[in-house]
């Protein structure tokens, strides 16, 4: 079986670093730092994320034709940003099961 890049299911933001990642067999968290630090140094790796964001297929896709790609890609931008913003913003803030567990109760 032929191993092909594409976007992850199990993403944080994008699917991005988890496809890079199951792709290469690494942890996704080397390459989340990596992009991080790209990030640092004059904002290449925000460039870089972004467009692999848009030329990287999603795990389900159907055609692999580059043009089909980034127009599936950028058909679903808007839906997918909103799902990472609140993926984002869970993490940032703990789910209220993690506030929970940790003797803090829910938040009101």
């Amino acid at each position: 079986m032929t191993r092909r890049l594409h976007k992850s299911k199990n993403r944080l933001v994008l699917g991005v670093a988890g496809g890079l990642a199951e792709y290469f067999t690494i942890d996704p968290v080397i390459i989340r730092a990596g992009f991080i630090l790209l990030a640092f140094a004059g904002g290449a790796g925000i460039v870089l994320y972004l467009l692999l964001a848009l030329l990287m297929p999603a795990a389900d896709a159907t055609s692999t034709e580059p043009l089909d790609v980034v127009k599936e890609n950028l058909r679903t931008a808007p839906r997918e940003a909103t799902e990472a913003g609140r993926r984002v913003v869970q993490v940032l803030r703990g789910t209220p099961e993690e506030r929970e567990s940790e003797g803090q109760g829910p938040r009101r």
